[in-house]
């Protein structure tokens, strides 16, 4: 049986997220290597939400080299978006490189894992803006 989204999240190490305001800055530097010092980077792979809103969240990951997330989906429109190192990702029977600056768009429900081949960072973005979505 495959793991749920929510038994993957709770294998790794989350911040509080802030509910969005008017306007939220976040120094991605600084989270990106305070995450080097969270509990989640002794198993390789270390995250912290950003921005947790019902219809928007922001996720930011570090994973070591030769780190893998197994194959889940997530209920919304995702984008993750490389901040440095380089991830592959399984999707659709294809295999997407991301290297530092590119990013990659997957709909709802589809299926898909990350594998670091590099010590990387990327943010993951999720939109379920739509009706029925939660």
């Amino acid at each position: 049986m495959e793991p749920t989204n929510h038994q993957l999240l709770s294998n790794y190490s989350h911040g509080v997220a802030p509910v969005p305001t008017q306007s939220t800055e976040i120094s991605l530097e600084d989270e990106t290597e305070a995450l080097r010092n969270s509990p989640g980077w002794l198993t390789g792979i270390a995250c912290k939400r950003l921005i947790q809103d019902p219809d928007f969240q922001i996720t930011l990951r570090r994973m070591k080299l030769n780190t893998r997330i197994p194959e889940h989906y997530n209920s919304g429109r995702i984008c993750v978006q490389t901040l440095f190192g380089y991830i592959r990702i399984h999707a659709d029977g294809r295999t997407f490189d991301l290297r530092r600056g590119q990013c990659l768009m997957l709909d709802r429900a589809v299926v898909h894992d990350v594998e670091a081949v590099q010590e990387s960072a990327f943010l993951l973005t999720v939109v379920r803006s739509e009706a029925g979505i939660s």
